[in-house]
């Protein structure tokens, strides 16, 4: 058996590594398993993300109080952490559209959860919404200021160095296999590329492994009652430089959430968006790219690795998105990326606790969007539950 640690972190996600981060930084020793060829590498949630930092409008206190309350900390966390290290991110605000009178009603209702999230918001109508994104066509908006956009990987590589530099020990090309309880610690069995197994005992484990977060947890609790519903998201873009009706989204423009009914439960959405990206100036500073994201298409996963295949055709993004904004045509649209999200069968909201079979494991379950903007929050959160405040 390898040499023990006090703490593994399984998947070094932007979570994981948020969390290795604030562990090595308080002193303690940690090591990052990951299953990808390298950090901020490979195919996972924080690579294949639009990038979206989120104002936390949309989630209840009642149904998902975590993401409402980490995502809106996450928001600030996110932003003062990308000024201070240099990681590319635009407050660019959001523009959430009512093109109906149905619409609009919803909207209001929505301004209502803006406030008791403590999420700046403002409702804004016709020529008002015009100002802020003049090829927009809509009756009235819900403006989030302290919505923006980030560069995930840039992020995620940030994060990675940093809890390297505290002393974090990070092990790529590494899939966890097993875990069992002993007494002196939790047994972790480990399976490298090229096939070969280990095992190591650790002090505590934490399972931030994304997808595969449900499988970590039957390992340490065989009777888990977690299941992920892997959700396969997918975008298009176009260049709003092309031609002049293109000119649009130096803000993200949502359309008015609505809710899916599926076999599987019935699912929140919040539609097809328009996302622009980021690139940087001369002097390295970030500014807005040419290219324009439009999506995501959501659809259940064939499985945890579908990111391959063929898109929907762009006449499905097209319909979504031409009501609000009507100067895009189909053959404007090209592939762009396909993601997909650990979805927690039965669990609107993200899921932090304790194993009830191992207090020394902390599991960190279905953390889809908005993940990114609340990793600092949730690894902060989970730092405390290890730690202590």
């Amino acid at each position: 058996m390898a040499e023990g640690f006090a703490i593994t972190i399984v998947g070094a996600g932007v979570v994981g590594c948020a969390l290795a981060m604030e562990l090595a930084g308080a002193g303690e020793e940690v090591l990052v398993l990951e299953m990808n060829h390298g950090v901020s590498r490979g195919e996972n949630q924080s690579t294949r993300n639009s990038g979206v930092i989120h104002a936390g409008l949309y989630y209840d206190q009642r149904t998902r109080p975590l993401k409402a309350s980490l995502c809106v900390a996450g928001n600030r966390m996110l932003y003062r952490f990308c000024e201070r290290f240099g990681v590319p991110a635009l407050k660019t605000g959001k523009l959430v559209v009512a093109t109906t009178g149905a619409e609009h009603a919803i909207l209001e209702t929505y301004a209502r959860r803006a406030v008791e999230n403590n999420v700046p918001a403002i409702l804004i109508h016709g020529d008002r919404v015009r100002e802020y994104e003049p090829r927009i066509k809509a009756r009235a908006a819900l403006l989030l200021p302290t919505s923006g956009i980030v560069d995930a990987a840039a992020l995620l590589h940030k994060l990675y160095a940093l809890a390297s530099a505290a002393g974090a020990r990070f092990v790529t090309e590494t899939r966890v296999v097993g875990a069992k309880t002993r007494r002196d610690g939790i047994e972790v069995e480990v399976r490298y590329r090229d096939g070969a197994r280990d095992r190591f005992l650790t002090g505590r484990l934490v399972n931030s492994a994304g997808l595969y977060c449900d499988e970590v947890a039957r390992m340490v609790d065989p009777a888990s009652p977690y299941h992920v519903d892997p959700l396969r998201g997918e975008a298009m873009k176009f260049y709003r430089t092309k031609r002049p009706e293109l000119d649009v989204a130096v803000m993200n423009v949502y359309p008015t959430p609505t809710k899916t009914i599926t076999d599987r439960g019935v699912y929140f959405t919040v539609g097809v968006h328009l996302t622009p990206t980021l690139d940087l100036d001369g002097r390295g500073d970030p500014i807005l790219g040419p290219v324009v994201t439009v999506g995501p298409l959501n659809r259940q996963a064939a499985g945890k690795e579908d990111y391959g295949g063929e898109f929907r055709p762009s006449s499905e993004f097209h319909e979504r998105v031409r009501g609000f904004f009507p100067g895009l045509e189909e053959e404007d649209l090209e592939p762009h990326q396909a993601g997909i999200q650990a979805r927690l069968v039965g669990h609107a909201d993200w899921v932090v606790e304790l194993s009830p079979a191992e207090s020394r494991c902390l599991n960190l379950l279905g953390i889809d969007s908005p993940g990114l903007t609340g990793a600092l929050a949730i690894a902060r959160k989970a730092r405390e539950m290890m730690l202590g405040a």
